[in-house]
């Protein structure tokens, strides 16, 4: 069986999953998978295998699949195959679109002959966009391009931006840590930590990025903070996707020791130790950025 087709299903079941909110211990049957998917059995259970191996099934021969944990953003990125669609195609479009040699709505046939590629590997290379949130298809055969922070300047305004409202949620009065969620996002970035380079995926790397310094606003329980972090990372998701490519393993490294420190000062109840530590991390971040040429942007 074909591998894209089986990372495209991987795929589907991980968003049905995550999109549905199936509980932990939930059944997980090929057959009604199948005809949900509009597909045979055989390429279904072949990703489920796929998906028992990297820890988030178990499988039991008298009782089937079942989950292990709830799916969120961060487990449908770990548990995606990285080869699951587009592959250099992916990436050139990534790239031109972030430079802003793509316009922010194109048609198919625009792209068939800018990149002079075959239909299905264009269409192979549109479908994982979309599923990272990256286009919207249109009506037509026309796709339109997230709204992102397309220029140098855009990016320094986001980074300065994001310091003075980061900090504001960290500060206010209500802001309370949720030992759950903190516990989580150890586990995450200490998970990516010892994930081996080639298993670290621009999806994965982003949604463990975007879920701490969501997760830091949410705890401010001011809605509003947490709304300009969001859209902060909607804006930002195009270039961090295209420059993933540029980042050393170490600079990844870094920023998860970064967060794990400002996690760390939080757990101790050490509020202004963790503002310091993300001024820090974030101006860091941004003088990396300025110093680099744009398609080197550097850590989040």
């Amino acid at each position: 069986m074909a591998s894209s087709l089986r990372g495209e299903i991987i795929g589907d079941i991980l968003r049905l999953a995550r999109d549905e909110g199936w509980p932990a211990g939930a059944a997980v049957g090929a057959k009604p998978l199948a005809e949900r998917l509009g597909v045979s059995r055989t390429p279904v259970r072949s990703a489920l295998l796929m998906l028992v191996e990297s820890g988030l099934l178990a499988h039991e021969p008298d009782h089937g699949f079942s989950l292990l944990r709830p799916v969120d953003d961060v487990a449908v990125a770990a548990h995606m195959p990285a080869s699951a669609g587009g592959g250099e195609l992916y990436h050139r479009i990534l790239i031109e679109r972030a430079r802003g040699d793509l316009p922010t709505e194109v048609t198919e046939n625009a792209m068939l002959a800018h990149f002079g590629v075959a239909k299905g590997d264009l269409r192979k290379a549109l479908m994982r966009l979309s599923s990272e949130g990256l286009v919207q298809r249109q009506r037509g055969h026309g796709w339109r391009f997230t709204e992102s922070l397309d220029t140098p300047q855009a990016i320094l305004e986001s980074y300065a931006f994001r310091i003075a409202i980061e900090t504001a949620a960290l500060s206010q009065p209500g802001f309370k840590v949720d030992a759950v969620e903190l516990g989580r996002l150890r586990t995450a970035h200490e998970g990516l930590m010892r994930r081996p380079v080639g298993e670290v995926t621009p999806q994965l790397w982003f949604e463990v990025n975007s879920t701490f310094h969501e997760t830091l606003a949410s705890w401010s329980r001011n809605r509003f903070f947490l709304q300009a972090v969001r859209r902060q990372n909607a804006l930002r998701r195009m270039h961090q996707f295209a420059d993933f490519w540029e980042l050393e393993p170490g600079q990844i490294l870094q920023s998860c020791r970064d967060h794990l420190a400002i996690l760390a000062a939080l757990d101790k109840g050490d509020r202004p130790g963790a503002v310091r530590l993300l001024v820090e991390h974030l101006s860091g971040a941004a003088r990396d950025w300025e110093a680099s040429p744009p398609e080197n942007s550097g850590r989040p």
